[in-house]
């Protein structure tokens, strides 16, 4: 049960994160000289930041449960979130 609840609420916060990223993936994929290369190194940073973010959404949920955000701590959470999608995009 708990895993459904889980699922569900990464489609619907990541949703439009999830569809956006495949259709710039098309994009970026279309228009590459050397597709490999770009697929490969996409790849690897969309692994990095998606396993990131899944692995700590997961961890929170079992360590503190389910959390409603309010407003203040909802742009506190999306700063964080943007810092940590920084650090592995220049880092990866």
């Amino acid at each position: 049960m708990q895993t459904v609840e889980l699922l569900r609420r990464i489609l619907k916060y990541y949703g439009v994160d999830l569809a956006l990223a495949i259709v710039f993936l098309l994009i970026a994929f279309a228009y590459a000289y050397d597709q490999p290369t770009l697929l490969s190194a996409i790849a690897r940073k969309v692994a990095l930041a998606s396993a990131g973010l899944v692995y700590y959404y997961i961890t929170r949920v079992a360590k503190i449960g389910f959390v409603e955000w309010e407003h203040p701590y909802e742009k506190i959470y999306a700063i964080a979130l943007l810092i940590y999608i920084g650090f592995v995009f220049a880092l990866g």
